[in-house]
């Protein structure tokens, strides 16, 4: 489907400025799409973090997004969740699914810090792609209502898919915005948003309903993990558990094996200073360890590793651990049982 083309919208004396939160999911095109179409100016947000799925693995925010504001002819800003975000997820107020997706407290941090952008830029309001009923923890009446309030942005936060179920906002009340041209959409069905997108031509790249690693069961294993067991953990750790298998060793020591030659560069990449433990003689994957290992361990990083290089048929091979500069060595006979791995593994 071919883009639309906003340029023939009629213009109007002065446009009106609204920042528009644009996952690049069908939803949130399709929300900016009903604003350009009244002529209104829109300045769109992209959050990235490690748990995007559209994202984790591209710099510069969601390609996909960059892609969608493009094809609309808006400007784009990106911000990174850090640490602050970080901590939400492991202390969310508002509670969780059934992973460790803090929905609703993810939702009040992007408005927060739209809604500031909105007051550095002078925007009338601010615009999201939400469905009321889409989702469970977040788009149900009372948790629209919920975020709506809590993010101090009441009268000011439009809804368009949905508007005309929900109460009226400043800019439908003002005639910033013609209430007649926005939607009664509700529920998880996509139908409506899939033939309005196609009447419309609005491009869709994909992504059609975002994504988050926060919502599987893995990585919520591993951040529970993480949380628990590393008061000290940081950014790094936190990208890192979205990458690689995880074993719990010991109460202290964790280590991370790639899955395959692409997975052993990116734990390269991510891992900085860790401990790394590889095979001397042979190919095989690279494992980061989260913690120090003592000689106690030797015999159980030695079957780990050799466990995913069954290839090699040596009786014995040699194993290399690399730490604070310095290089260590030792003979590794025994592979893991299956047993031992799934007893291990987070």
């Amino acid at each position: 489907m071919k883009a639309q083309q906003h340029a023939s919208v009629p213009r109007i004396a002065e446009k009106i400025r609204a920042v528009a939160l644009l996952s690049g999911g069908l939803d949130s095109t399709l929300a900016i799409t009903l604003m350009l179409e009244q002529g209104i100016e829109i300045l769109a947000v992209n959050f990235v973090s490690p748990f995007c799925t559209c994202s984790s693995r591209h710099e510069g925010g969601c390609h996909r997004a960059t892609q969608v504001a493009r094809s609309l002819g808006v400007e784009i800003r990106v911000f990174t969740k850090g640490m602050d975000y970080l901590r939400i997820v492991e202390h969310p107020r508002f509670g969780r699914g059934r992973g460790m997706n803090p929905c609703i407290d993810c939702r009040l941090y992007t408005l927060r810090k739209a809604g500031t952008l909105m007051e550095e830029t002078g925007a009338s309001f601010l615009v999201t792609g939400e469905v009321l009923g889409q989702r469970p923890m977040s788009q149900h009446r009372a948790a629209l209502e919920l975020i709506e309030r809590e993010s101090g942005l009441q009268g000011r936060l439009l809804r368009p898919l949905s508007a005309h179920l929900l109460e009226p906002t400043e800019p439908e009340k003002s005639g910033l915005v013609d209430r007649n041209k926005l939607l009664a959409i509700q529920g998880r069905s996509r139908k409506e948003q899939l033939a309005l997108a196609e009447a419309q031509g609005t491009e869709i790249f994909g992504c059609p309903a975002g994504g988050c690693l926060l919502t599987d069961a893995v990585i919520a294993r591993r951040l529970r993990d993480l949380f628990l067991k590393c008061p000290d953990w940081n950014m790094q750790d936190a990208v890192l558990t979205t990458l690689g298998q995880h074993f719990r060793l010991s109460e202290t020591l964790k280590a991370i094996v790639g899955r395959n030659e692409d997975e052993n560069a990116r734990l390269d990449n991510v891992g900085g200073s860790a401990p790394r433990l590889e095979l001397s003689e042979y190919p095989g994957p690279l494992v980061l360890l989260r913690g120090n290992p003592e000689d106690r361990d030797r015999t159980d990083l030695g079957k780990l590793v050799r466990y995913f290089s069954r290839k090699v048929k040596a009786p014995s091979v040699t194993v290399r651990l690399q730490q604070d500069g310095r290089t260590e060595e030792w003979s590794a006979s025994r592979i893991a049982t299956e047993e031992e791995i799934n007893g291990w593994r987070i």
